[in-house]
């Protein structure tokens, strides 16, 4: 019978294949204040010992237990059977926008330094945006803040290579090394779980420590999720990725020269533009004949933002000039998939991106993480999916792995060998439903409903006609539907004129932009009052509290990123509830991204697409039980799509479902519709070099 609670810390190697190398483990029972130590490699006998020994407990306490369920994958059980407590998960909440314990003296390399909370974002420097303290939630960071100690972490950095490097045989002495360190890291756990519970006591008195234990179970278990999700990593298209990376001078080089191409004018028109802009009649990229490829034209590119935008909000360098960063240009171009020709600001967000994704595919000889250190032996990716990375609670995975961060053209990359298929489910408008249903809204629970709320927000406004459909007031509808993605993430006039800008391909004034907000605020007084409260309570120091438990404290000064954090951190919620609906179903989930879930099955077994889509209906109505909006949640529409290359392209399933048909849309890969064209500019690379071109 399982009773009690174990502190333990695993060490391991081989973190990229579907089963780690155990090297070691240390524990301490938490009742009896036992500490054990076991020595693991090559050695069956020792795992299956401690295996029997976890099996006493019912609650295993660790530091970013991700690590410790997948150690514990490896000893062949499963970590669900388990209830977990995460303290680097509890450590980063505790630290979420709390000034107390994010700044001040930290330990940064084994030293302890003061660090003064930092400018707000949008006053930064590029340099600020590389300077300064950057919490790693690191176990010698949290025990310092904690505790006071100051651990060596030179000296763990070097036991951990050594133990990385995964030598067939390790010494008598590095043994002993290594155990004492697994040994000196659990030896703090205890300490840490205690200061813990005292700092969110401090800071949440009036909350009952019952719940906050209920809370960060719950929080620890998705850490278990998570430890199944990476062992069983994503399949890709190995071949083909192998031929990409392999090309990708000539990928960039073409963006280039496509680019260029955009903005190329004929002498007369040249001479024209230059006399209304003031503008040289210069292209983006310039092409160098000594190292036979193209350059960034930066002094253009400088001379255009002087004459084309805000300067005065423009981010700098430290001396002064126009920051060329991907973040300053997504200020104000803030496009992801589809960037419209002709528009420069979105086009240096396309060249910036694609060069940032590409080089992650470069070996970098050891100075950087690049794609392939995420690739097992197995053709699987295995990336580090960073749970509960963001402040809102979503996670964050590191892009260097994760596929499905990258420009969303390489996702056909992403494939299940034969017989097998991938299925994703998107919550469709999830945010616009839980902000409507958040703030009780009537005109946004009634437009959702309508299946088209931007239609039905135009129709409210007398923009478009009673009779007005998508097709026929395409324009107008899409107007709003922009309108409505910027108000909804804090947008002022200003930040919504450059979007329409960008988005609609004409010249948005700002008092044009406040005549939407005005229309949205007309339509919807329940939300923006339901908003406006909000503000004003964490104004007056109540930090916001998620439907699970998380919590962003009160020193976060940007207001815009607080009001994201409620429905954007609901959504998380949610989204985390739906992956354990789903694996309690059967289905074997492979990753999460933002408000979307990936499955992998065989193909035959489609009826689990099924499974996942009534874990997501469940994982939505779950936190609106027992109010009047339950059944209303039921209405959340789910967009399901799968591939494999055993269907059909473009073609569909057709699942049973109690009497009807649940229509599955497929095909024999993943081609994200926002991304058709660079698509099939770019998908060649996916074939062999031409070695008469390199």
């Amino acid at each position: 019978m399982q009773r009690g609670t174990v502190f333990t810390d695993f060490e391991f190697n081989r973190v990229v294949e579907p089963k780690v190398n155990l090297v070691s483990c240390a524990t301490e029972c938490l009742e009896t204040g036992e500490r054990r130590k076991f020595w693991l490699h090559n050695s069956p006998k020792n795992q299956a010992t401690l295996l029997d020994y976890f099996k006493q407990f019912k609650i295993i306490i660790g530091y970013a237990c991700v690590a410790e369920a997948r150690s514990i994958l490896a000893l062949g059980a499963n970590p669900l059977d388990w209830d977990w407590i995460d303290l680097f998960l509890e450590w980063r909440m505790l630290t979420n926008h709390n000034d107390g314990l994010q700044w001040g003296k930290q330990l940064v390399d084994g030293k302890v330094k003061f660090f003064k909370k930092p400018k707000p974002k949008w006053e930064r420097t590029e340099e600020d945006q590389t300077s300064g303290f950057k919490p790693t939630h690191s176990l010698a960071e949290c025990t310092y803040k904690l505790t006071g100690e100051i651990r060596d972490t030179a000296e763990k950095d070097r036991i951990r290579k050594l133990i990385i490097s995964d030598p067939e045989v390790f010494t008598a002495e590095q043994r002993k090394e290594i155990l004492g360190y697994n040994d000196d890291d659990v030896h703090f756990l205890r300490t840490i779980w205690t200061r813990t519970k005292e700092e969110f006591k401090k800071l949440a008195p009036e909350d009952s420590m019952q719940e906050y234990f209920s809370q960060a179970v719950l929080r620890g278990r998705y850490s278990a999720h998570t430890a199944i999700m990476e062992a069983t990593g994503y399949p890709i298209d190995v071949e083909a990725t192998r031929n990409f990376s392999e090309q990708i001078p000539h990928i960039l080089m073409e963006c280039q020269r496509d680019i260029n191409s955009q903005f190329e004018r004929a002498p007369a028109v040249a001479k024209v533009q230059h006399r209304i802009t003031g503008l040289k009649p210069e292209l983006p990229f310039k092409w160098n004949k000594r190292p036979n490829r193209f350059s960034w034209n930066q002094k253009y590119a400088r001379e255009w933002i002087k004459a084309n935008a805000d300067t005065e909000r423009w981010m700098k360098t430290d001396g002064g000039q126009l920051s060329l960063s991907l973040e300053a240009w997504e200020r104000f171009f803030p496009f992801k998939h589809d960037y419209p020709r002709d528009n420069f600001g979105a086009q240096m967000v396309r060249f910036l991106k694609l060069k940032q994704s590409l080089y992650g595919f470069s070996d970098s000889g050891g100075k950087r993480k690049n794609f392939w250190d995420s690739v097992g032996s197995d053709g699987r990716v295995r990336p580090y999916m960073n749970i509960y990375g963001a402040q809102s609670s979503r996670s964050q995975p590191a892009a260097s792995g994760f596929m499905f961060l990258k420009p969303a053209w390489m996702r056909s990359l992403v494939m299940p060998e034969k017989g097998k298929f991938i299925a994703g489910i998107d919550f469709g408008q999830q945010e616009f439903f839980l902000s409507a249903l958040e703030s009780e809204c009537p005109n946004m629970i009634a437009a959702y409903l309508s299946g088209d709320p931007y239609l039905y927000g135009a129709k409210l406004a007398g923009a478009i006609p009673k009779d007005g459909t998508r097709e026929s007031h395409k324009i107008e509808r899409d107007l709003f539907k922009n309108t409505y993605l910027g108000i909804l993430y804090g947008m002022t006039k200003y930040g919504l004129a450059t979007k329409l800008t960008g988005d609609t391909g004409r010249e948005y004034t700002e008092d044009e932009a406040q005549e939407q907000i005005d229309i949205f605020e007309d339509s919807f007084p329940e939300y923006m009052e339901w908003k406006e409260e909000l503000m004003e309570s964490y104004r007056d120091g109540y930090g916001i509290q998620l439907p699970c438990g998380w919590r962003m404290w009160c020193d976060n000064d940007n207001l815009r990123s607080v009001c994201n954090v409620p429905i954007q951190g609901f959504g998380a919620s949610i989204m985390r509830k739906s992956v354990d609906l789903a694996v309690r179903r059967g289905c074997s989930v492979i990753f999460t991204l933002h408000d979307a879930i990936y499955i992998e099955g065989k193909v035959g077994e489609e009826y689990k697409i099924r499974f996942l889509r009534d874990s997501m209906r469940e994982g939505f109505q779950h936190y609106y039980r027992g109010t009047k909006y339950f059944k209303t949640a039921g209405a959340i529409k789910l967009d399901p799509f799968a591939w494999s290359p055993d269907y059909k392209k473009d073609s569909e399933l057709k699942l049973a479902d109690m009497g009807k048909t649940f229509i599955v849309p497929v095909s024999n890969k993943y081609i994200d519709e926002r991304a058709v064209n660079e698509y099939e500019r770019f998908s060649k690379y996916f074939s062999a070099p031409d070695t008469d071109l390199l």
